[in-house]
């Protein structure tokens, strides 16, 4: 199965004949997004929420509307989910506010496999209240990440939260969210899975999986810069958010601090239903196969390593790899060069590239699978390579 020249149609992004494989740090729009942003900002509509005129009443629509996309593509409720500028922005507002019923003593439990955003908000929230964070460590040699030590880490009932990757940013590995969420909730912990690199290549239920919290960028899967976190199980009323004294709203809107950016909303609404338009099982095979190609490829290739898991269809389709005698930026500028965008050093994976030994060589470089990405364009990148070499 090839990419559809009907699916690269719709990202005009693609018109300046770029081979683009930088999606795993933000997918260019979807043509749906785009239209659905300017659509709003062109009609009657802006306006803001809650009033009693129709403006404002249709701009209550489109975040309604945006809420319950969201919902189906993550397998949430609409009134679960919280949108905020970025992922990271939602992260640090959240923890700040666990940390409020934190105490001395209490241990918070991240991963080495994980993006910043999901560890350093923990850091900091735990230092202003005397809790401690314990890192779940990877291994060494792949990056790959067994849950099981969890248990260790949880069973004295200490463990407020655990905070794991859904899918590892850097190399793509997909730990066992499943037996993560019942080892932390066997000991009572509540688990956040950092959903950003996962939600556009694998089939993600909050529900099934049974978390507590899932984040997702809507810039990952072709919509606009914005964030999400689909908070269950009540959680929402029972946290008391930082915000302003006139914002006594309930559910979701207790966490949107200040005006909701309504028009990315459409953006992200159009891209949440292009996602779910079309099978994301059969997009995943896809990508998976695109990516075994590119991955056997780097691996025929003189002086390349590439670090990490082999491929397997559970995996998000991103690969890391360095070339002996060239540092990672001197890679990604050769390739720039030759209008191939893709990215190097820790891509935010600060405690993943260290556990790799990669941090003073200067990390990796990284190329990621899409829906618009071909079979010509990783036969570009592996020719860039091969003409690049070793030094």
């Amino acid at each position: 199965m090839t990419t559809s020249p009907d699916v690269r149609s719709r990202f005009p992004g693609l018109s300046d004949g770029w081979v683009r494989l930088d999606g795993p740090a933000g997918t260019l729009p979807v043509d749906t997004s785009a239209d659905a942003i300017a659509d709003y900002m062109r009609s009657p509509a802006p306006a803001n929420l809650g009033g009693e005129f129709d403006a404002s009443r249709a701009s209550d629509a489109v975040v309604l509307r945006a809420r319950e996309a969201v919902a189906r593509l993550v397998g949430a409720e609409a009134d679960e989910i919280v949108f905020g500028p970025s992922t990271t922005n939602l992260m640090f507002s959240f923890t700040r506010a666990l940390a409020r019923h934190w105490e001395p003593g209490d241990r918070i439990v991240c991963t080495q496999l994980d993006h910043d955003s999901n560890v350093a908000p923990w850091m900091l929230a735990a230092r202003d209240t005397g809790a401690t964070v314990e890192l779940l460590e990877v291994d060494p040699v792949d990056g790959t990440l067994d849950v099981e030590p969890l248990k260790g880490l949880c069973a004295d009932g200490r463990t407020r939260w655990v905070a794991i990757s859904g899918a590892s940013n850097l190399t793509g590995h997909a730990p066992d969210l499943g037996r993560a969420v019942a080892i932390a909730h066997e000991y009572g912990a509540r688990i956040l899975v950092d959903g950003v690199a996962r939600v556009p290549h694998l089939p993600t239920s909050a529900a099934a999986l049974g978390v507590d919290v899932l984040s997702t960028s809507p810039y990952k899967w072709y919509g606009p810069h914005a964030g999400v976190l689909a908070v269950r199980g009540g959680l929402l009323g029972e946290i008391e958010p930082y915000r302003v004294r006139p914002a006594d709203y309930v559910g979701p809107l207790r966490w949107e601090t200040g005006t909701t950016q309504i028009e990315v909303l459409a953006g992200v609404t159009a891209a949440a239903e292009f996602m779910t338009a079309t099978s994301l099982v059969d997009e995943a095979a896809r990508e998976t196969r695109l990516l075994a190609l590119l991955q056997e490829g780097l691996h025929e290739l003189p002086g390349v390593t590439v670090h990490g898991p082999s491929v397997t269809p559970d995996r998000a389709p991103t690969v890391v790899f360095t070339m002996a005698g060239r540092t990672p930026q001197e890679v990604d500028r050769f390739l720039a060069a030759r209008r191939i965008a893709v990215w190097h050093g820790d891509n935010y994976a600060c405690e993943l590239v260290d556990a790799l030994g990669l941090r003073e060589s200067g990390g990796l470089v990284r190329a990621g699978i899409v829906r618009y990405t071909t079979e010509d364009d990783v036969a570009a990148l592996l020719a860039a390579l091969t003409e690049l070499g070793p030094a």
